[in-house]
């Protein structure tokens, strides 16, 4: 009796589970930092802890994860330096969206990510208009009154609000959030329309709408910048392009699966 051979569907489709099963196991090991045991692995993953043991086991050869003791299971050196190199080119796979962006509203775009508590600016194209907003690289601004900070903190829960930026606020200005229950009412309406204004908020005169994108490189929100009466007339123009923005960034950056 001759002996079955092995079916090449069969080899691809197991090859692209090992795959998916490896990179959720990444994933859940870039959600907890501090490390994890194999049965927080499997208990996360879903899968028998047998299994996460043998991808383990594989990943660490590979210098993907290392592995510290019974519960310290982490990120390894090799992913860690992969990460770093891909994410300094965020800014150059963003950086013709964004003037696109930009193009079409004749406003200035940026590009910010959360710093602890405050919002920091990476990127950002300045319209080519005589009344224009000109940010400032480096000024770090609170993430509870920038529509930049609100949208990436809508993408967290309640709970994970409250202990990130606690419950006092200083004012920017008469109309800065002043409770925590405001700003998660805020955030409620964020998660909803999955756009964030700042109507005057943080600078008197200024008004901002910003979208974030969860991608494979880290969180990022996209703002356009504007004076406040001009911000009012145009609003659905800004709308319009600042989600199709939204939706070609994550295209090109990669959006992480949850």
């Amino acid at each position: 009796m001759s002996k079955k051979q092995p079916n090449r569907d069969d080899e691809k489709t197991g090859g692209i589970q090992v795959i998916a099963r490896a990179a959720n196991i990444l994933n859940a090991l870039g959600e907890q930092p501090g490390g994890m045991s194999l049965g927080e692995i499997a208990q996360a993953v879903n899968l028998p802890r047998s299994t996460v043991q043998r991808i383990v086991a594989a990943l660490d050869s590979a210098q993907m994860i290392r592995v510290q003791g019974a519960g310290g299971v982490r990120l390894g050196p090799a992913l860690l330096r992969l990460i770093s190199s891909v994410h300094t080119d965020v800014v150059a796979m963003a950086r013709p969206l964004l003037q696109a962006l930009s193009d079409a509203t004749g406003e200035t775009v940026s590009l910010a990510r959360a710093s602890g508590t405050q919002l920091a600016i990476v990127y950002y194209v300045v319209a080519d208009r005589e009344l224009r907003v000109v940010p400032r690289m480096g000024l770090n601004l609170p993430l509870y009154s920038t529509s930049g900070g609100r949208a990436l903190l809508a993408l967290e829960s309640d709970e994970d609000v409250r202990e990130w930026v606690g419950d006092a606020y200083a004012s920017m200005t008469e109309n800065t959030v002043k409770t925590l229950a405001e700003l998660l009412k805020n955030l409620t309406e964020v998660r909803k329309t999955g756009i964030s204004y700042d109507r005057g908020e943080t600078l008197e005169g200024i008004s901002t709408m910003a979208v974030a994108i969860d991608t494979v490189l880290g969180r990022f929100s996209i703002s356009l910048l504007v004076p406040g009466a001009r911000f009012r007339k145009q609003g659905a123009l800004y709308r319009r392009e600042i989600l199709k923005c939204k939706e070609a960034m994550s295209r090109e950056i990669g959006q992480r699966v949850a």
